[in-house]
Formats: structure tokens, C-alpha cells, sequence
């Protein structure tokens, strides 16, 4: 039986829009927007970008793809264009880079301490000492292991911070470098019973599992500021409506409210939100 030759054209015609619907959708789902983020691995072990991505995307329709980096690989990232958004706790390297980009925007967004952790024993008497000068120096002089990030990480930046104050340098034998994130660096510290610098929000996260007790904490020498740096040249499918945006939530929004309820566990709170009342613009700047 032939068709007609008008019927064959109209179902052709049909079955096009047809195609080009189906395609439009999925066109349009593959291109919903992305913003990319470098994240400090101090602040992806907390748990917290796992409660703010999903209440991000769904607020906004926008989705969040993090990648998991020390600060300062976060920080190249963001120079050469592989991120839209940073998230880092590095201040004397932040400084760096602002000062190369004064086009980017940053913005402190919260806070907590580094601990000096170490073995259940102590071996080198570092609970007794008065000041952080005096612990890194105990360690050093009686010749303790120390594990280090070594990845140009916030915290390997402050661990050298740590050791320029106290006027010490460990010999090569004391260190085992991990060049890995810190939950990683904690894990190694444990297992030889060695001293590491950590972020306090990991420690807890992790206290269960390690063979590690702090030995320092507190103190303006162990303070540690994370904040969110941003491009305004983005080079990815994200907008720079979206970026400013999802900064805009994070640090003047929603997001304040997530931060500051996060809970490591029911006593005991992961981050302190940055201060609205205090300076926010520059590395330098304190929450109190």
C-alpha cells in the first residue's frame, strides 16, 4: 500500500520537531550551570562542602563540582583558569596572589585553630610548654619525629611559619613527608607515633580512629582563617552572575547560617562564621 506523498513529508516533519525537542532538552541539561571549585582539603575533609553543595544547587539550579587540592595548587588553579572559586586557608599566599590579581574578589569566611598533635605519651614534653615557640623547639631539641604535609598546603605553610617563630630547623632525619592531604598526614602520624600540625576541624573528625591527643592549642599563632577567592574571569561554562552569586551566599547569605550550625559532633562546632562587624577583604585581616 502506498503512502501519500504529503502524509510521508508531515510525518518527517513530525518526527524533526520531535528529535529537536528530545535534543533540546538534553542540550539544555548538560548545559545547566557549573562552577568549579579549588578546595582546601582541610576544609572538604570537615564535611561541610557536603552540606553546602546540596543546599546551594537546589536553592539556586546551579551546580557545584569541587576539586579536592592543597591552597596553594587551589591558588594555581584559580590563576590559570581551571577554577571559578577557591576556598582556602593560606593567608601569606593568598596575599601573593591578590597582589598579582587585584581583579579577583576575596572575602574571609570563617575560622577555627590548628592543633599541635602528637603520640599519647608525649615523648617530648610538649603539654608542659607555655607557648607554641617553646613546643616546636621541644620537639626539635629532643629530636621527636614530625610528620609534614609537604604540599604546599595552608597547613605546610603554616607549619614553616611555625618553625621560623620558634627559631628552630628540624634535621632531615626528624621529618617523614607525606605530600598528601591531611587526613592522610594524620593517619602517618598515628601509625609512627610522630607530632603533625592539623586543622582542628579534621582532627575531630577523625579522633576515633587516631593514637593522637593534642598537645598545643589556642593562641593567635594557631589561628587559622579560611576565605573564598574568586575570578572574574571565568573561562568555564559558569557565568560570572553564578560565581558571584554562589560568593554572595557563602559569605553574606544562606550559607553564613550552615557554617555557623555545622556540628562535628553534638558539642562541638567545625568553624566559627567570619564576623560580619570585622574586616574581611584582605589575607591579613583578623575576626576579632
Amino acid at each position: 500500500m502506498l503512502v501519500p506523498a504529503h502524509l510521508v513529508k508531515q510525518s518527517a516533519l513530525w518526527l524533526l520537531c520531535g528529535l529537536v525537542l528530545v535534543n533540546g532538552s538534553c542540550s539544555k541539561e548538560v548545559q545547566s550551570p557549573t562552577v568549579i571549585l579549588g578546595l582546601s582539603t582541610s576544609f572538604g575533609n570537615s564535611g561541610l562542602f557536603e552540606v553546602l553543595q546540596p543546599a546551594y544547587e537546589q536553592l539556586s539550579g546551579v551546580r557545584l563540582r569541587p576539586h579536592l587540592v592543597g591552597s596553594g595548587v587551589a591558588l594555581q588553579m584559580l590563576e590559570r583558569g581551571r577554577v571559578d572559586v577557591v576556598i582556602s586557608h593560606a593567608p601569606e599566599m593568598e596575599a601573593k596572589y591578590i597582589k598579582a590579581h587585584p581583579e579577583w574578589l576575596y572575602k574571609k569566611l570563617m575560622y577555627n585553630d590548628f592543633l599541635l598533635v602528637g603520640p599519647l605519651d608525649d615523648p617530648a614534653n610538649v603539654m608542659s610548654a607555655p607557648r607554641i615557640e617553646i613546643a616546636v623547639q621541644r620537639i626539635v631539641e629532643r629530636r621527636a619525629r614530625f610528620v609534614s604535609r609537604g604540599d604546599e598546603s595552608g597547613t605546610h605553610t603554616h607549619e614553616r611559619q611555625l618553625f621560623t617563630l620558634a627559631g628552630v630547623t628540624p634535621s632531615p632525619e626528624q621529618v617523614v613527608v607525606s605530600g598528601q592531604g591531611m587526613s592522610r598526614t594524620l593517619r602517618i602520624a598515628s601509625e609512627l607515633e610522630a607530632y603533625t600540625l592539623t586543622d582542628a576541624a579534621t582532627f575531630t573528625a577523625m579522633n576515633q580512629v587516631l593514637s593522637l591527643q593534642p598537645v598545643f592549642q589556642g593562641g593567635p599563632n594557631l589561628l587559622n582563617t579560611y576565605s573564598v577567592i574568586s575570578s572574574t574571569m571565568n573561562l568555564h561554562e559558569a557565568s560570572r552572575a553564578d560565581t558571584r552569586s554562589l560568593v554572595s551566599w557563602l559569605t553574606d547569605g544562606g550559607g553564613r547560617e550552615l557554617i555557623k550550625n555545622f556540628r562535628l559532633s553534638s558539642d562541638e562546632a567545625g568553624f566559627m562564621v567570619w564576623p560580619l562587624g570585622s574586616p574581611r577583604d584582605q589575607p591579613a585581616d583578623l575576626p576579632f
